[in-house]
This record gives structure tokens, sequence and C-alpha cells, in this order.
């Protein structure tokens, strides 16, 4: 989630949430944190039996001040010191480090900073999770290359691997998370991170291009995009291939094209979990969702209550 104040989302599906995901705090350079919790948010979900694992990003995602934190020896233990002091302080059950827009050539040192992040948190009890970018072949440039699945895996309890932007903002119109290619994300994730550390990213959001006028594109949530379909008369056709909604239509600016993900397609991706056996799903990010997500009947796979897995994925 964003922002503080209590989603609609949390409140009226509290039961079938296990875990918030806050984003909330940023590291600077010299690895102090900055940003507030919301103490409405964090009472309401310790009071529901919802575990706080905050969001902690690199900066505004800059790659910068991640080279910074993964690079210097005494930034990265300042970053220790404070990521203790803010679980500790606030009562979190773990952090998770979201560190994007980083260099590849950063990807060993990010390792090691994990490593490092894991041996300070995880004999508190506390969860150390991270945010990977996707891909389905190893790489080592773009968004995804600095992200070493099997050197990061063994100091993750949880990898929420964001299986989404196949088709992004600021490049060609397409299915943000065409199923097939969300298969292949997970068969090659899992041949280097044991599937039951893997949660499925989905995408809770869609886009609209300006297909005649260029530009990148705007993230619409699934309120914005059903206003739009009934204000210009669209009509939705599901893309078989992709398994994912999608329309047209034009405006006075140019012939737009919006693809986005409903209950349908959230639906199919969901059904991966128990093919790849994996611990759970996340999704970004609340309140942008279809209603009829939560009314889903998902793939029966729970996450088992251990000291190495703490978390119980609820199906509704």
């Amino acid at each position: 989630m964003v922002g503080t104040a209590l989603p609609d989302s949390l409140r009226s599906h509290a039961d079938q949430i296990d875990v918030l995901s806050p984003a909330w705090f940023h590291s600077d350079a010299n690895g102090m944190i900055y940003g507030s919790d919301s103490p409405q948010v964090t009472q309401f979900a310790k009071d529901h039996g919802i575990k706080v694992v905050p969001i902690v990003a690199n900066g505004e995602f800059s790659a910068s001040v991640g080279h910074a934190l993964v690079s210097d020896g005494n930034r990265q233990t300042q970053l220790l010191d404070s990521l203790q002091w803010l679980v500790s302080t606030y009562g979190y059950d773990g952090v998770n480090i979201d560190f994007e827009n980083m260099v590849a050539s950063d990807r060993t040192s990010l390792d090691a900073m994990m490593t490092n992040v894991y041996a300070r948190l995880h004999p508190l009890g506390k969860l150390v999770t991270m945010a990977i970018g996707s891909k389905t072949s190893e790489t080592y440039g773009g968004f995804s290359g600095v992200f070493d699945y099997a050197g990061l895996a063994p100091n993750l309890d949880f990898a929420v691997i964001m299986a989404y932007d196949q088709h992004y903002a600021g490049g060609p119109a397409g299915p943000v998370a065409d199923v097939a290619w969300v298969n292949d994300v997970l068969t090659y994730a899992k041949s280097l991170i044991p599937p039951n550390k893997l949660l499925l990213g989905i995408p809770f959001y869609g886009y609209n291009w300006n297909i005649s006028g260029g530009g990148s594109a705007r993230a619409m949530s699934y309120t914005d995009i059903v206003s739009t379909v009934f204000a210009f008369g669209a009509q939705i056709q599901m893309s078989q291939a992709a398994q994912s909604p999608t329309f047209l239509y034009s405006a006075g600016n140019g012939l737009h094209q919006v693809w986005f993900e409903n209950s349908d397609s959230l639906k199919a991706k969901l059904f991966l979990i128990d093919v790849h056996h994996l611990g759970g799903w996340a999704g970004w990010r609340l309140g942008q969702e279809d209603p009829n997500f939560w009314s889903l009947t998902l793939p029966p796979n729970p996450i088992t209550t251990s000291p190495s897995s703490p978390l119980a994925l609820r199906s509704s």
C-alpha cells in the first residue's frame, strides 16, 4: 500500500490478508532511513493478525543511492543499524528491501548486502523479504540484471517476483503481464530460488497508452478504468493468448489502448501458484484492484507456520 490512510480494501478484507507492506520508508545514501509510520494502519494490522513488513527503498529508487549503500561498508553498517531500529521501534515483523533501477555491476555487492541484512534481522525473528525484477533467462543488463537469483536466495525468507510491466509505461502498448510470460518468469525463477520462497507479484493496475499521440502510458486503477469504459462507450475484449483484457477508445488527443487486469486475468495468473508450488502471492497495489478479486477461489497451497516460513496464505 501507499499513503498513510487506512485503505478500504484492507478494512474490508483483513481476514484475507496475511502481510501488509506499506511503501513508507526510504534510505538515503548514508544509510539513514526517512519516512513515517501510520499508527492507525499499523495498529489495525496488528489488531487483525496481519504482519507489517514495510518496504524500504533506495532513496526514490535511485541508482546512485543504491550503489553507495552496497559498496561502502560504513554506509551499509548505518543502514543495518537503521533497519534494526525501524523494526524494533515500531514492532514491525520484518522488511521488504525494494532496491530498483540499480546498475547490473552492483549485483555481487547487492548479494553481499542482503547477506548482512539477513544476518542482522533474521536472528531477531524478523522476516527478510525482497522485491526482485522478473526475467525469463539470465541477464546482466537492464532493470533485472542486478538481481542474482541464486546469490540472493539463501538470505531471503521470501522473494516477491515483480511479474508485471512486461509492457511498461515507456514502451509500446501490450499486456502488463501476459500469462504465458508470467509462467516463463516463474519457471526460470524457481530453477534458482526454492519455490516455497517465491511470492508471485501480480499487478492490480493497468496502463493507458495514447497509441497515436505517443508519450508514456498513464497508470490506472480498476475504478478509473471502469469509469473510462463508461465515459467513452468502449468495448472490452479478452485477449485469449495473453489472458488479459484490453480496449480501444478515441479521445480528443488521439486513439488510446488500455490493457489492465480484472478478476479473470488475475485468476489465470494465481493458478500458477499451485502449478509451480509457490509460497503465495503479493499484489501491487492495494486499492487499485478489481473488487471481484477478493471473491476468487484461490489455489489451496498454504505456507505452513514454522520458524523458517512463518506465514500462512489464506485462500478465499
